[in-house]
């Protein structure tokens, strides 16, 4: 371990450990992620997440924004114990072969599938390989994001193995009109905007949001360059009733400059990703729910490029893949403290993957479709609080899975909190796996994992510092792998895995205008997968004096592998990050920041490396 890692993990553990607090300032109660906040994505009702007894991260609207990037992945990544996401620039991901943008948590990579992204609740990857695309999760979209860590099948179905991240729209909060807009330029021809506008008056609410991020790349054809857009619209019907509509659009372009000893040439992708959705929301006395129809559509270009002295590809790769999908649930309240949800889910999806239309024809316009009905319950009774839900989920590639979840929490006071949960996880196989290469394997079964958390929380200073620690054990059966047989390869149900470690955060209001946040996550996997950090450490300071205001953090990682097998390779770094503000008048800020400040020689992902001290300014303005 280098002197600079254990630096900042004595920095770290000397301010986690001492002690918590459930209750933050109201007055900076969306800033800090206190144990008290309210989330959804735990169990589709509202919830105080000190009370709910699966472990949920929450980042706020203005940790986002203070973050100034445009994708919500590494504001994300920073904030979030456990979490990890590769990068191979100065911004931009990209997909297929050289991407970046693998998402893992606990162990669990989104790559395969295995952790599942949602805007809204509803369901967000390539349909036909079962990825995200990490460059579609935009800032200047998200209002907030909620990560439950561990499994959250019942609710979200597949691909919720490890767990959920829930990136929820841009929402209108007070009556009238507010806008922001952001601008900055700097290292390596790097430019980024946003605008975002939220409007309420009567019954109508709209939000919009634009944005636009370029570069030139630190190394040669490093291209990235991606425009997004979102429109949200409410209306009140009744005083019970409301319907809502909501499009996004996505197109990025980014080119894979290839590892340092490979280069690549014309290797590039150009994708387009959109998404529409109708709600329909229902708010009574003693129920409410929500139904809504939504649509996802991609459509990616894919040159696979060539190194020295080969020739260039004859063929792009074409893929357009879409999921349609009606999410609908009811909220009952039978009895006293007692939540009842009732749910069902039917996604329909597929596309068409190929590169000589003739003769290379990957996926030709498959479809399938899963159906699911869920129960959740919860019952409060004085200081705990019990939840248990199955779900029943039938699909018609594999047929039947039985999903269950339990979990209790024990508040014995208003200072600490104790809660345990277990929970089933599944992936069902995409269809590259069951259907497209040699080693396709239509027989295939889902995967499977089980999720233990214990989580104790507690808080001291009248609620200006809060803490929580969580244990988890999870043990994966039926994984996917590639078995070869007379030298044929075929994916197999026949790997399995065990990981376990801890994860510890914290936050404190030191004063009014200074606060401090953390977290810390070990792993250990007993079957080792690149991408997922053993140590991650992050600890981040914020100082508002007046118009002045300054913040720092820094993010370190220690044994995260590149390479597995006899001779892995791991990286081990310190990301130190800085920004400083002044607020001209009540609008108009100014700003600059810094990145890898420590300039530090590292890669996230073998033979990528990332680029040294980048610096942006910029402005920013709000009204």
């Amino acid at each position: 371990m280098t002197n600079k890692f254990r630096l900042a993990a004595a920095i770290l553990l000397a301010v986690t450990i001492p002690s918590a607090s459930l209750f933050a300032d109201n007055d900076n109660q969306e800033r800090t992620d206190t144990l008290a906040t309210s989330v959804v994505t735990g169990t589709r009702l509202s919830v105080l997440r000190d009370a709910l007894p699966a472990p949920v991260s929450i980042v706020s609207k203005p940790s986002i924004t203070l973050s100034d990037e445009t994708a919500v992945m590494p504001v994300v990544m920073e904030q979030v114990p456990g979490l990890f996401v590769t990068s191979r620039g100065v911004t931009g991901y990209g997909v297929s072969g050289g991407s970046a943008g693998a998402i893992s948590l606990r162990g669990f990579a989104a790559g395969a599938g295995r952790v599942i992204i949602l805007i809204d609740g509803h369901p967000q990857f390539e349909s036909i390989y079962g990825h995200p695309v990490a460059d579609e999760y935009m800032a200047a979209n998200a209002q907030r994001v909620e990560v439950s860590r561990g499994a959250a099948s019942v609710l979200y179905g597949s691909n919720a193995m490890g767990g959920a991240i829930n990136i929820i729209t841009l929402k209108p909060v007070n009556d009238g009109n507010h806008f922001d807009f952001k601008e900055m330029g700097g290292s390596y021809g790097t430019y980024r905007a946003s605008f975002s506008d939220t409007y309420k008056k009567g019954r109508f609410t709209s939000s919009f949001s634009l944005g636009h991020d370029s570069t030139n790349g630190h190394r040669d054809n490093s291209v990235f360059h991606s425009t997004n857009g979102l429109i949200t619209l409410g209306y009140q019907l009744s005083d019970a009733w409301k319907a809502g509509a909501r499009v996004s659009l996505m197109n990025a372009y980014s080119e894979n400059p290839g590892t340092v000893d490979a280069p690549m040439f014309d290797a590039w992708s150009d994708i387009i990703r959109g998404m529409a959705t109708l709600s329909l929301e229902n708010n009574y006395e003693n129920t409410s729910g929500n139904i809504d129809i939504y649509y996802n559509y991609g459509d990616h270009t894919i040159n696979d490029g060539h190194t020295a002295g080969k020739a260039p590809q004859k063929y792009m790769f074409h893929g357009t893949d879409f999921t349609a999908g009606l999410s609908a649930y009811q909220i009952m309240h039978p009895f006293r403290g007692n939540a009842l949800t009732v749910g069902t889910d039917i996604i329909y999806y597929g596309g068409n993957a190929y590169r000589n239309p003739v003769t290379e024809i990957y996926a030709d316009h498959k479809k399938l479709n899963e159906e699911a009905v869920y129960v959740f319950d919860q019952q409060t009774i004085g200081m705990f609080m019990f939840n248990a839900g199955i779900r029943f989920d039938y699909h018609s590639a594999y047929g039947v899975e039985w999903i269950p979840q339990f979990g209790v929490s024990f508040m014995p006071g208003a200072n600490t909190t104790i809660k345990a949960s277990a929970s089933k996880g599944f992936r069902m196989p995409n269809m590259r796996e069951l259907y497209m290469y040699a080693s396709a394997n239509a027989e295939l079964l889902p995967e499977e994992a089980w999720s233990y958390d214990l989580t104790l929380g507690h808080h001291f200073l009248d609620g200006a510092l809060n803490a929580e620690v969580s244990l988890f054990y999870t043990n994966g059966s039926n994984i996917i792998e590639v078995v070869r047989e007379n030298g044929r390869p075929q994916n197999r149900n026949v790997g399995a895995f065990t990981n376990k470690g801890v994860e510890v955060a914290a936050d404190w209001r030191i004063v009014p205008s200074l606060y401090f946040n953390a977290n810390y996550s070990f792993l250990h996997m007993d079957t080792i997968y690149t991408g997922a950090p053993v140590h991650k450490a992050y600890a981040g300071l914020e100082w508002t004096p007046g118009r002045f205001s300054a913040s720092v953090g820094a993010m370190g990682i220690k044994d995260l592998y590149l390479s597995t097998g006899d001779n892995a390779v791991t990286s081990d770094y310190i990301d130190l990050k800085a920004r400083v503000g002044y607020r001209v008048n009540d609008w108009l800020q100014v700003f600059v920041r810094g990145n890898n400040l420590l300039n530090q020689d590292y890669q996230t992902m073998l033979g990528y490396p990332e680029p040294g001290i980048t610096i942006l300014g910029g402005i920013s303005i709000s009204k």
